[in-house]
């Protein structure tokens, strides 16, 4: 790697650094201002306040790295332009092609630390702040702590199951029926009033899933057979009530890309589309390498050597395409979440759009030298 691609690298990130100190500045006042509203009734200090308000920044941080990583790019190809650096590269003979390494390494290094930051450091903060929200709020759940209500599964195994109610906060499910067919009608109706894991060492059903409160119809008969039964232990299938309370919210949109795993397999094995979920989960991925496609994208953009070359001009064209660049990704997920599209089309189409006409304007610049 040459001197000109090393300061090219320490001038990007010394602009990546500034900007992002500004963004995330402003991010993390916002933060301050709609907690300071929301607890205006509730009794804090301001090391609390701070420290929530951290939290919840680091949760939308990622939303932010696209508009960092592009006001960056702008930033220092200006100034390699208003130099005259950039010329004289490419007058010893320089090459566009080549130029583009360093902007692609840290494309991809900040993609890694996005990934990072969704998969450890966002549900981390997120359980932080809302274990906070409740304390100060004297013990009232945060509304990301709720659960699934009126949820139904179609089983492989001709059984229709019903949920009434879980409950991802007390980790219990409340109000299952399930309808047992048989050559396409109902045979058994079995309806349970709660369904918890024992996880009390003393008790021999420690660490169990146990159904209390049960009953069983069996409306084949006429009249109906009706049996009671006060608790039974759960010994097939309770690894969808190890998933379902394992969340940490029902907000599709907050789910860590493992949650909206585990919920894309829970969703397949009992018979419901799954593709909110899969849209979600592509999209974080999407995002996080959104990043180098974007700053490989703006890098040929951004070089102008005509006569009539104004920063203004190209900084306000530069960022325009970036603009274009980041709406083009939420219509993608929009038509996704509509089913216009599936969800690998919706959320990776316009990065591979963009990958392409990246690839054709830097070998455009590569011949017009």
């Amino acid at each position: 790697m040459n001197s000109f691609y090393v300061y090219t690298i320490k001038t990007f990130l010394k602009y990546l650094f500034f900007v992002a100190l500004l963004i995330l500045m402003l991010l993390m006042l916002s933060s301050i201002w709609t907690l300071s509203v929301s607890l205006s009734e509730n009794e804090y200090t301001l090391q609390e306040l701070v420290s929530i308000a951290a939290a919840s920044s680091l949760i939308d941080v990622n939303k932010v790295v696209p508009i960092i990583a592009a006001l960056a790019v702008m930033i220092t190809m200006l100034i390699l332009m208003r130099s005259n650096e950039l010329l004289a590269y490419m007058t010893i003979g320089g090459s566009v092609g080549k130029l583009v390494i360093p902007f692609l390494l840290i494309g991809i290094a900040l993609s890694t630390i996005m990934l990072y930051i969704e998969y450890k450091v966002v549900p981390e903060a997120r359980v932080y702040k809302d274990s906070e929200l409740s304390r100060l709020k004297s013990g009232v759940t945060t509304n990301s702590l709720t659960g699934f209500n009126n949820t139904w599964f179609v089983g492989s195994d001709k059984v229709i199951t019903n949920i009434g109610f879980v409950s991802i906060t007390d980790k219990k499910v409340y109000n299952v029926t399930e309808y047992f067919l048989d050559n396409n009608s109902v045979k058994y109706i079995v309806k349970i009033e709660v369904i918890s894991k024992q996880d009390n060492k003393t008790n021999s059903k420690a660490n169990e899933w146990v159904a209390d409160n049960i009953t069983v119809s069996n409306i084949s008969k006429n009249p109906p057979e009706i049996s009671y039964i006060k608790s039974r232990v759960l010994r097939e299938g309770t690894s969808i009530w190890d998933q379902m309370v394992s969340l940490s919210t029902t907000n599709e949109k907050a789910l860590t890309p493992r949650e909206l795993y585990t919920m894309i397999q829970i969703s397949k094995s009992k018979g419901i589309n799954s593709s909110t979920y899969e849209i979600n989960l592509y999209f974080k991925i999407a995002s996080a390498l959104s990043v180098i496609v974007l700053v490989i994208f703006l890098f040929p953009i951004s070089i102008n050597f005509s006569r009539n070359y104004s920063i203004v001009k190209n900084a306000t064209i530069t960022f325009t395409f970036a603009l274009v660049f980041i709406i083009s990704q939420t219509i993608g997920k929009s038509l996704g979440d509509k089913g216009a599209l599936s969800p690998v089309t919706a959320t990776f189409g316009p990065l591979i759009l963009f990958l392409v006409i990246s690839v054709f304007l830097i070998y455009s610049r590569s011949k017009a030298r």
